[in-house]
């Protein structure tokens, strides 16, 4: 996304990003934005949120050590006062408290970006906001999402959503069968490889999707939104059709 709406010329290295949630999803989602240069500026849980107040932001040893709680059935409460370059908020998700920032990827559960919040992310100058929870935002946030699109072309925030953003579960789900299939083991970088082209395709796929049907304006970027929902009914349609249950 970012590679594509820049021309070539940005990626995640230097961008302030904003996660939200600190489980499984929200741990790898900023272990690999860390790897590939990016600020991350918070985590959260039920109970509240974890915000930077430090430029370096979470480190891989932080998250380690919030993955560790987890385990252990704690909240972020019980370590916040242990995170140097901290501030915990309790009560409240980090959209609206984490200043300006680039990316912003809802990781914690369905409904968690509201319609003020949208308008708060907006506010924050973010350009791309990815859902790695499903149904991360509501139908009103994805509304305001998808107006800005459309009313600020180039300049506008850029929304994926969660059927193709957080595809990479899945599909590594596949990529376990494939390799018992096979009866082989592939290493953690041989994984994570494969999963880089899968969602690269995923991509490419609800864009050009979006292009062929939804034809977007000069200088717009084309709706994800009517992309990936497009070409997974597509998909679907046309196994169904090579199964003999429809025609």
């Amino acid at each position: 996304m970012i590679d594509y709406a820049s021309g070539g010329k940005e990626s995640f290295k230097g961008k302030k990003v904003v996660i939200s949630g600190s489980g499984n999803v929200a741990q790898y989602a900023a272990l690999k934005c860390i790897e590939l240069g990016a600020t991350v500026v918070s985590l959260s849980d039920s109970k509240g949120s974890i915000v930077a107040t430090e430029e370096k932001g979470v480190t891989p040893e932080e998250i380690s050590t919030i993955a560790q709680l987890k385990v252990e059935r704690k909240q972020l409460s019980e370590v916040a006062d242990k995170l140097t370059g901290f501030r915990y908020i309790g009560g409240a998700r980090p959209w609206l408290h984490v200043g300006d920032v680039d990316v912003a990827l809802p990781c914690a559960t369905q409904n968690e970006v509201s319609g003020e919040e949208a308008e708060g992310l907006i506010k924050a100058k973010a350009k791309f906001i990815a859902e790695g929870s499903n149904m991360g935002c509501t139908q009103e946030a994805i509304d305001i999402f998808e107006a800005n699109r459309k009313a600020n072309k180039g300049d506008a925030i850029w929304y994926a959503p969660g059927k193709a953003a957080n595809a990479g579960g899945v599909a590594v789900s596949g990529l376990e069968m494939a390799q018992n299939s096979q009866r082989m083991k592939w290493t953690s970088e041989e994984v994570d490889e494969k999963l880089k082209g899968i969602m690269a395709e995923c991509f490419k796929n609800g864009l050009e999707t979006a292009k062929k049907y939804v034809e977007p304006k000069e200088g717009e970027l084309p709706s994800l939104v009517a992309g990936s929902n497009i070409a997974g009914f597509s998909k679907v349609a046309a196994a169904m059709k090579d199964q003999g249950d429809w025609w």
